[in-house]
C-alpha cells in the first residue's frame, strides 16, 4: 500500500515544474564537481557531491514520471464524469505507483546521507551500512505512512544545515552564507511537507519554499563560477 497525498486541483502540474527547476539545479552541481573533480581528483569531497547530487536528480525524475501519471489518471477520471473522487488519501496496489515512489524516496534518502557523510571525518564502513540499511528500512514504511519519510528527509537536512552553518561562523565567506540559507530553506520545505495532510495547500508552500531553496542554491553555485573565473 502506497499513501499518497495529493496537491489541490488547481496545483496540478505545476509542481513538476518546480521539481524540473531542482532537476536542472542539481543536474548543474554535477557537470561543475565533475570538472573540478577531474581538475583536483585528490579532493574526493567533489565526487560524492557530484554523486549525492546525481541522486537527488534521479529522485525528483522518478517522482515527477509518478506524478504525472497520477495525475494524467485523475484527470482521465473526471473527464469520464467520475464525480466523487478522494483526493487526499489515495491508497493504490499499482506496482508502477509503488516502485516510482519507492525509488524517489530511497534516492532522496541516499542522496541526503552521502551530503551528510562528506563532513564526517570518521567514515567506518559498518556504521555507514547500517544507516544505509536504517535509511531504507524507514523508506519502506514510509510507503503507508508518508510523514515517516519527510520527518527522515527534514533530519537529515538539518544536520547538512547546522554543518554549512558551522562552516560559515568559520569562513565568513557570502556564499557559504547562501549555500546554508539555501539548505536551510529546503529543510523548511521539509518540515511543511510532514503537515499536508492536514490542509493541501500546505502542499503548495511547501512546492514554493523548496522551489525558493533550490533558487538560493543556483544562485550559490552562479557566484561560486563567477568567483572562480575572477580568480582564474
Amino acid at each position: 500500500m502506497i499513501e499518497i497525498v495529493y496537491s489541490p486541483a488547481w496545483f496540478y502540474g505545476k509542481d513538476i515544474i518546480i521539481d524540473l527547476v531542482s532537476i536542472l539545479v542539481l543536474s548543474f552541481i554535477v557537470i561543475l564537481c565533475a570538472k573540478y573533480y577531474k581538475m583536483d581528483s585528490k579532493n574526493k569531497n567533489y565526487f560524492y557531491l557530484a554523486i549525492a547530487s546525481l541522486l537527488l536528480a534521479f529522485s525528483f525524475l522518478f517522482k515527477i514520471l509518478t506524478n504525472f501519471t497520477i495525475y494524467y489518471t485523475v484527470l482521465e477520471k473526471w473527464h469520464l464524469g467520475i464525480v466523487t473522487y478522494a483526493f487526499n488519501d489515495v491508497h493504490s496496489t499499482n506496482i508502477l505507483f509503488f516502485i516510482g515512489f519507492l525509488l524517489y524516496r530511497v534516492l532522496t534518502l541516499l542522496g541526503l546521507y552521502v551530503l551528510y557523510e562528506i563532513y564526517q571525518k570518521d567514515h567506518k564502513r559498518s556504521q555507514i551500512l547500517l544507516i544505509i540499511y536504517l535509511l531504507l528500512v524507514m523508506t519502506y514504511f514510509s510507503s503507508s505512512a508518508y510523514y515517516i519519510f519527510h520527518i527522515t528527509s527534514f533530519m537529515l537536512l538539518l544536520m547538512l544545515t547546522s554543518q554549512y552553518f558551522k562552516n560559515y561562523r568559520k569562513n565568513k565567506q557570502h556564499t557559504t552564507k547562501l549555500l546554508a540559507c539555501s539548505f536551510g530553506t529546503i529543510t523548511a520545505s521539509q518540515l511543511v511537507f510532514i503537515f499536508v495532510q492536514v490542509n493541501a495547500v500546505l502542499y503548495v508552500i511547501a512546492e514554493a519554499v523548496q522551489l525558493a531553496g533550490y533558487i538560493i542554491l543556483l544562485i550559490t553555485l552562479m557566484m561560486v563560477l563567477k568567483y572562480g573565473k575572477k580568480k582564474r
